[in-house]
């Protein structure tokens, strides 16, 4: 959980570096150029994070992984704390974003194999309401401390997960895939807890029974497992979950709640006209990030009853109304249809309703669904591969960020937002399947089914 409130913190690092960094008074001056790396390589070598991770976390284990991502998160915020140049920012933002995708990455698959399958999504809630209360806390620094201030208590937040990352378990279902059977015992027995031993033993007989361990651990090295992915890869129950999660998530960039929090303020500072506003741009940040977080606690009971296709549908609903209401407000032409003070309520208020919706849903349903849909003896490479072609884009979409602006302009911006969002509902509706309280062997069975839209599926 502190990993995640420090990944959070990190992510809203650039919407408190940014307009800092700018102002007149810095002691580091950047320009637009300059602003727009320090935003986008951050998710840019993010992939290169989620890609490496992926593979080595199935050969070297998710617990190592892990304590990697909470070293790199210590260093690349402790780079930005003593910082004297733009290039020594640029250097911690890469550090931080290769933690936080090889420790995303890592993460996901640890969870969807230990934790138990009731409580699977709602751990998963628990962990992205600690990456919101980390965007929440960076943004509250950053309008109340001097930006080496918020990064130095980021700094010690990210030593304090990278020590007790040495004290982590590893997962059970990898050391039995690297025939580490007494390892895996151990691993299971701390989890079922003292007097659960007939139970852990039981879940040890069906992981021995369903992965099928090979002698040859050999067979587990990088260069080995690349040469096996391509006769996995064309299998359909293997190719099907793979491009579902992968569309899935490559188009929540474009859905653009990341890029708001990216680009929080100076999106904020372009919604105003008249220079009318109901609270400061870093003020108005604090409270819709506090609402995100609000709204995420929410949705950890909500995924019990509800499940993953309704919640990811209403997501969608909720978020591409309002960004089409909010692009037509401000499009030039309707500059005088209501009145300045009344639109400038009325943006507040539908930028709100937008960022709740894709927080509910969209901010955490595809990933949280990335793990528990791929077939498990593919898992690490498609989570990895998924993660870092998701950073990929997004850093591409975060890069161009100034020219977006300065070719679609801020209407613009949420017209596309909001026809993405419609796209991305229509896509769960067709496709994604429901996983809730289905374990990932059931997942399995599912998608070895010869339907590919989810109407089509057998009903058991």
């Amino acid at each position: 959980m502190l990993y995640c409130v420090a990944v959070g913190m990190s992510i809203g690092h650039s919407a408190v570096l940014l307009p800092h960094l700018q102002s007149g008074n810095s002691t580091i001056i950047i320009d637009d150029e300059m602003a727009s790396w320090i935003a986008s390589v951050y998710s840019c070598v993010g992939m290169l994070g989620a890609a490496f991770g992926g593979l080595a976390m199935d050969v070297w284990g998710r617990k190592t992984l892990l304590i990697v991502a909470g070293l790199l998160i210590f260093v690349g915020c402790l780079l930005i704390t003593c910082a004297h140049n733009a290039i020594f920012i640029l250097l911690g933002r890469i550090v931080e974003g290769l933690s936080r995708n090889m420790g995303s990455t890592a993460g996901a698959i640890l969870i969807d194999e230990v934790s138990n399958t009731r409580a699977r999504g709602m751990i998963f809630y628990i962990l992205y309401s600690c990456i919101s209360i980390g965007v929440f806390v960076m943004s509250t620094f950053g309008a109340l401390l001097h930006w080496r201030m918020a990064s130095g208590l980021a700094t010690v937040l990210g030593f304090i997960t990278f020590m007790m990352f040495c004290f982590l378990s590893e997962s059970p279902m990898w050391l039995v895939k690297m025939n580490k059977t007494k390892s895996a015992e151990k691993a299971l027995r701390q989890l079922w807890g003292t007097g659960r031993e007939i139970e852990a033993n039981e879940e040890l007989n069906y992981m021995i029974r369903k992965l099928h361990p090979e002698d040859n651990t050999s067979l587990f090295t990088i260069k080995q497992k690349i040469i096996g992915l391509k006769n996995l890869l064309i299998k359909p129950f293997v190719l099907k979950p793979f491009l579902i999660m992968h569309f899935f998530n490559a188009i929540q960039p474009f859905c653009g709640l990341n890029v708001f929090i990216y680009y929080a303020v100076d999106m904020l500072s372009k919604t105003r006209r008249n220079e009318i506003q109901m609270f400061d741009d870093y003020y108005t940040n604090m409270i819709i990030t506090s609402l995100r977080v609000i709204t995420t606690i929410i949705s950890c009971f909500l995924i019990f009853s509800v499940g993953r296709r309704k919640l990811a549908i209403a997501s969608g609903i909720c978020s591409f109304i309002p960004a089409f209401i909010v692009g037509f407000i401000l499009t030039p032409n309707n500059s005088d249809l209501i009145p300045s003070y009344i639109e400038a309520y009325a943006v507040f208020i539908l930028i709100t309703i937008y960022t709740i919706g894709m927080t509910f849903g969209f901010f955490i349903i595809p990933a949280l669904m990335i793990g528990e849909t791929q077939y498990s003896k593919f898992r690490g490479f498609a989570c990895g591969y998924i993660f870092a072609m998701n950073e990929l884009i997004l850093g591409g979409v975060l890069k161009i960020y100034p020219w977006l602006m300065s070719n679609l302009q801020i209407h613009g911006m949420f017209f596309m937002f909001g026809i993405s969002c419609a796209v991305c509902t229509i896509f769960v509706y067709l496709f994604v399947p429901e996983t809730r309280r289905l374990s990932l062997m059931e997942i399995e069975d599912y998608f070895k089914q010869s339907n590919i839209l989810w109407i089509n599926r057998k009903i058991k």
